[in-house]
């Protein structure tokens, strides 16, 4: 029979660090710090998250500012989100918790939002300059002065649409709903797979935060 106990994963797996690697054990307490972890979520974040977050941070394919800024939006001390609205889980195995996503800055996500949003908002000031055109009777043709304005317009300026209207996507932050609190479980890709995201959250996060069973199928 499961027990139902909580554990304090966390500790344990902390000071095993800080025995093993003291180097990599004050990092992370550094990373806790700089990212303000605990001011804003004590207690509600599982070992996973917080090793998630610090290695793709050491590696350089995180910003934790966009984590935590999505984060904020969550626990209502944000008042707009960067991204798409979350969404719960609807089959299992990860029926019943939610993702967020996070604007990821790497340039496979980048490509994917600009790919996205031209589809969305096509090229304002190219179909612009060719109003103006049509309107004076002139036909003009694209210059080479014209190109920044127009690469501007499809990169920059589509991305400030999309994040304006919380259309943009990226990668996801996972989390439970629990009496109306959120509990952050683990960052996850696209492209992971729900069956390895439930092994993750099956290994940690249910012994951290006991209630998941009764949420998860």
């Amino acid at each position: 029979m499961k027990s139902n106990a909580q554990v304090d994963l966390m500790s344990t797996i902390l000071n095993k660090m800080k025995e093993d690697n003291a180097e990599i054990h004050s990092k992370i307490i550094w990373f806790k710090e700089i990212a303000k972890i605990d001011e804003t979520i004590k207690g509600r974040y599982s070992i996973s998250f917080l090793l998630d977050s610090f290695f793709a941070f050491e590696n350089d394919s995180l910003n934790i500012d966009e984590v935590m800024h999505e984060i904020r939006f969550l626990e209502g001390s944000e008042e707009a989100s960067r991204t798409k609205n979350a969404t719960q889980f609807r089959r299992p195995p990860l029926k019943g918790l939610w993702h967020k996503h996070y604007f990821d800055r790497s340039i496979p996500a980048l490509a994917q939002n600009v790919k996205n949003a031209l589809g969305n908002y096509g090229m304002p000031y190219f179909e612009s300059m060719a109003e103006e055109d049509k309107a004076s009777g002139e036909e003009r043709f694209v210059t080479p002065e014209d190109l920044p304005h127009i690469v501007n317009d499809i990169v920059i300026s589509n991305l400030q649409r999309r994040q304006a209207d919380q259309k943009t996507t990226g990668e996801w932050l996972i989390y439970a709903k629990h009496k109306n609190v959120n509990y952050f479980l683990c960052l996850a890709k696209h492209g992971e797979g729900d069956e390895q995201i439930r092994t993750r959250i099956d290994s940690t996060c249910i012994h951290e935060f006991p209630f998941l069973k009764s949420v998860l199928v």
